[in-house]
């Protein structure tokens, strides 16, 4: 009996040592894992420290230089849109004008060219080039200058550190056409262009499929004024339109624009309605007082200039890339503003621009597709599926 009882101690003794090795093992194999975990984390944490205090370094010293066209941003649309546009993505980052983006002008290929330069010389992050007129020469300084990334807006540049950004003008100068064509009275509609270059050109043949789609025997006058900074020439061609009896004009034609809302405003003063549409950006204080303007066929260039922005400053910059903002980006639109629009038009309007989101309207940009052009009737279904948003 004693020696059974010895036994049974000396096995509880063994069990108890192999309890404690167990447990000193397992004790050891946690604070190891645990030790390990907390370096881990230490280290990630200290890294992601590290590339926030890095990011926010970077977006501090971040520099954009902008070259404009001789019209500048005096112009109330394009330009003035893209100006807007830099200084919203500014205001988000806290920069500050004249230090982290700055702007000058040029008015001519070889001014542009000095500016492009001047601005990666300095090795400023991003140089901005506004406008079709900047191809030539973001293309010859981009390929001299090739450690810079540029921009051009409104443009196209195919090179390695260039992006271009466009718009799909012709959707929203569709859009226009559809308002203009419901609100003519006398059938009779003018267009005035900056100059013929394809980009004004899809404007055109936009903005006829928008008319032709909702009577085609209205008639749409064109003129051209071959400039985008005269004024003066722009009332000139207002005035001989609504000569001949055109109650609408969409002008697409920079400084040279603002002119036919001179003289717009001079002729509703005198008793005639007469009406302009605005381009690129809201101009429904360009129609004031004499409230002349029925609408605007904006770009969301804010949206476009933001993103370029914003990938860069994360190190993603989309050299090489041709970006192409529509309605169904919501990148063009007609402008919020509805007070000159009844109810008829801005249903028609929000129905055809959510047919062209869907794909079911397919807008002509070129006279090849507008010669071959017919006028597709809208489907109600198609409003439904998709939420129609008309950009700011």
């Amino acid at each position: 009996m004693n020696r059974l009882g010895n036994l049974h101690n000396r096995a509880s003794f063994l069990n108890l040592i192999m309890w404690r090795k167990t447990m000193r093992k397992r004790f050891f194999q946690i604070a190891t894992v645990s030790i390990i975990t907390c370096m881990t984390l230490t280290s990630c944490t200290s890294r992601n420290n590290n590339i926030s205090s890095s990011y926010k370094e970077k977006e501090k010293k971040f520099k954009i230089g902008i070259v404009m066209g001789k019209t500048e941003i005096h112009d109330k649309g394009f330009n003035q849109a893209v100006w807007d546009g830099i200084k919203k993505t500014g205001k988000k980052h806290n920069w500050k004008e004249n230090k982290n983006y700055v702007k000058t002008d040029a008015p001519s290929d070889k001014d542009a060219k000095k500016e492009l330069a001047k601005y990666a010389k300095k090795k400023y992050d991003l140089i901005f080039g506004i406008g079709y007129s900047f191809q030539k020469p973001i293309a010859e300084i981009a390929s001299k200058e090739d450690k810079s990334d540029f921009v051009i807006v409104d443009g196209i540049v195919e090179k390695p550190n260039v992006v271009s950004i466009t718009y799909r003008e012709e959707q929203s100068a569709f859009l226009a056409g559809i308002a203009a064509a419901m609100n003519t009275k006398t059938h009779k509609i003018g267009f005035v262009g900056g100059t013929k270059d394809p980009f004004i050109k899809r404007f055109e043949y936009g903005f006829k499929a928008g008319v032709m789609s909702v009577d085609p025997k209205i008639k749409v006058k064109t003129k051209f004024a071959n400039s985008f900074d005269k004024p003066e020439e722009g009332s000139k061609l207002a005035k001989s339109l609504y000569g001949e009896d055109v109650d609408i004009i969409f002008q697409v034609a920079g400084k040279t624009g603002l002119g036919v809302f001179t003289e717009a405003k001079k002729l509703k003063k005198s008793g005639k309605k007469v009406w302009v549409i605005g381009v690129d950006r809201d101009q429904y204080k360009e129609g004031l007082p004499e409230n002349v303007t029925l609408t605007s066929a904006i770009k969301r260039i804010d949206k476009g200039v933001d993103e370029v922005i914003t990938k860069k400053l994360k190190g993603n910059f989309q050299g090489g890339r041709i970006l192409r903002w529509g309605i169904k980006e919501n990148g063009v639109g007609l402008s919020k503003n509805k007070k000159n629009l009844n109810k008829d038009t801005v249903k028609q309007v929000n129905l055809y621009q959510a047919n062209i989101r869907t794909g079911h309207i397919d807008v002509p940009e070129n006279k090849e597709d507008f010669d071959n052009f017919s006028p597709v009737k809208p489907e109600k279904g198609e409003i439904k599926k998709k939420k129609v948003k008309i950009g700011k």
